[in-house]
């Protein structure tokens, strides 16, 4: 199986390392569409080694799966050049966030489609990948990336909301904790790994609740902390700015 993927910003090439790195895929089954000189430079070095082309039919005529990870706008534009009869016998992924499948076969044609949303940690294999009914032989490369579940279409922008737009806030968290630890005298280096180790801990734990339980002992110095997080609303305020995300896309 050879893979196309148009766009080679981050998720682009989280994409390709993911194939890279989960055996899926050698260099020579991987090619990129793009137009940014940075894009065509990074394609060509290490860890990718794939080819890259200005010209999106060129793109497309080299895999079996088209991966889309353009912004809607970007696609809508690109749509208008792209040679329909090439895309027979080959699968469409998107990963554009609010495009359903219906507003893709309207530019496109009576092309297979499957929706993913994936976080970037794919890369590494440790991602969350949501998608639609697959293939077989492509939901078992998903498989591979992390945490893959299929499900319906109507679902899929809940995997977006909370695992892609998820990664960034929980970065957002770890940097307000570094932050606080800069404000009490530690060095930026310092309080970056400081955080950073905290919550890997308190995932490697698990059971969440039960982590707050054992650390806040009544009267200690943690259960002052989380006392004055819940006089602030910081469970609601999390929960509110997933719900943002799902919502700024979730009418398609």
């Amino acid at each position: 199986m050879k893979f196309t993927i148009i766009g080679f910003g981050h998720l682009g090439q989280a994409l390709a390392q993911a194939l890279l790195n989960s055996k899926s895929a050698a260099s020579e089954d991987i090619c990129i569409f793009d137009h940014s000189d940075h894009a065509f430079s990074t394609a060509a070095s290490e860890p990718f080694r794939v080819e890259a082309f200005a010209d999106i039919n060129a793109a497309i005529g080299c895999g079996d799966v088209i991966f889309l990870t353009v912004k809607d706008y970007v696609f809508k534009d690109l749509a208008k050049n792209i040679d329909k009869s090439l895309l027979g016998g080959k699968t469409v992924v998107s990963c554009m966030a609010g495009v359903t499948s219906e507003a893709i076969k309207a530019l496109l044609g009576d092309v297979s489609i499957v929706r993913a949303m994936p976080s970037l940690a794919i890369a590494f294999l440790e991602g969350v990948i949501g998608y639609t009914k697959a293939p077989d032989e492509l939901a078992a490369v998903f498989q591979k990336f992390g945490f893959a579940r299929e499900t319906e279409p109507e679902n899929i922008e809940k995997f977006m909301a909370f695992s892609a737009c998820g990664l960034g806030y929980a970065a957002y968290l770890i940097d307000a904790f570094a932050v606080a630890g800069e404000s009490m005298g530690f060095s930026v280096e310092t309080a970056a790994e400081i955080a950073g180790l905290t919550f890997k801990n308190a995932v490697d734990r698990g059971g969440f609740k039960g982590t707050v339980k054992a650390v806040a002992t009544p009267g200690g110095a943690t259960e002052q902390g989380v006392n004055y997080m819940d006089s602030c609303g910081v469970h609601d305020i999390v929960a509110q700015a997933v719900q943002r995300a799902y919502e700024r896309y979730a009418r398609g």
